[in-house]
């Protein structure tokens, strides 16, 4: 099999389109499906789902995917072995779980564009157990990820702890004013929360189990900057980091509440991909900029009034 199939198979299997695909490698779409299907002969199954759209990969194909993006890599580290001191050029792929997207999208991100001006810089949102996922499958070169206060990523992935968060229950002031510590009245209102999965969702709803209460969820959404704007407006009770919106005018119209039951801490890390080597000073930079955001602890959170949200 030739290296450009593989790297058609890749950019299909992201594209999830062989029109966009051509586009990307500036191919003629039947020239891409000519090599999709040299190397669907070569490897002996069939790598699409041809009746589903957008495209899909079958399991064979999946199993594909892992393989063809490891090539790949080995391929460009190869060539940057003998690079010497070029700047890395070509797609960086950062991932972050839901709640740290805002630390991707700030400093740290326009100090490695001016650092590196030829890398075009792809960004996504996840659970940080798919995030790992990805990493392990070659999909993602790092990811900015979450785990319990005392926990560690995998240990096959190189990872640096930048930090850990405290995460606050939080609500709009009108909202605490009128619950008045009690958590039978901040459930009665509503919560604001991740779907199912989600560590602070987790916490909360065992909290409330103490307690002989069921977790009333009133909206639920992935985007968590979405849902303490929600929690802001008097929509219902959320929980986040505080410290990761401070200085926004959202963080002005968000009263933290004390929970009994309930304390959350969690450790932020990030996770580079095994085979990074070509961007590894890429990431040094990365690191460098988070751990110094991490450094300065970022403004405490001093509410005008807390509550004990206790029976």
């Amino acid at each position: 099999m030739k290296l450009n199939e593989i790297r058609t198979f890749v950019t299909v299997a992201e594209a999830q389109s062989v029109q966009e695909a051509a586009n990307r490698l500036h191919l003629t779409q039947s020239a891409v499906s000519r090599l999709i299907q040299r190397l669907e002969a070569e490897v002996g199954a069939t790598l699409f789902d041809r009746q589903s759209k957008p495209l899909m990969l079958t399991r064979d194909g999946q199993t594909a995917l892992a393989h063809a993006r490891r090539v790949l890599e080995a391929v460009e580290g190869l060539g940057d072995a003998f690079a010497g001191s070029g700047q890395p050029v070509g797609m960086l792929r950062l991932g972050a779980t839901h709640v740290l997207t805002r630390l991707l999208a700030g400093d740290a991100l326009d100090n490695v564009r001016c650092a590196f001006p030829g890398l075009t810089v792809r960004l996504s949102a996840d659970w940080s157990s798919v995030l790992l996922d990805q990493l392990d499958g070659g999909a993602l070169d790092g990811a900015l990820v979450l785990t319990a206060e005392d926990g560690t990523p995998r240990p096959e992935l190189q990872g640096r702890r930048l930090g850990q968060e405290d995460i606050s229950v939080v609500g709009s002031p009108e909202l605490v004013a009128r619950a008045r510590g009690s958590l039978a009245a901040m459930n009665a209102v509503g919560w604001v929360l991740q779907p199912e999965g989600c560590r602070y969702r987790t916490a909360l709803t065992e909290a409330l189990h103490r307690a002989g209460l069921r977790l009333n969820v009133a909206v639920e959404a992935f985007d968590q900057e979405l849902l303490l704007t929600l929690a802001a407006r008097g929509v219902g009770f959320g929980a986040g980091p505080l410290r990761l919106v401070e200085g926004t005018p959202l963080a002005a119209r968000l009263r933290p509440v004390a929970v009994d039951g309930f304390r959350l801490t969690v450790a932020v890390w990030l996770v580079r991909a095994r085979y990074s080597a070509r961007l590894d000073r890429v990431f040094d930079t990365l690191e460098s900029s988070l751990l110094d955001r991490f450094a300065g602890r970022f403004p405490a959170v001093q509410p005008t009034a807390l509550h004990s949200a206790a029976e």
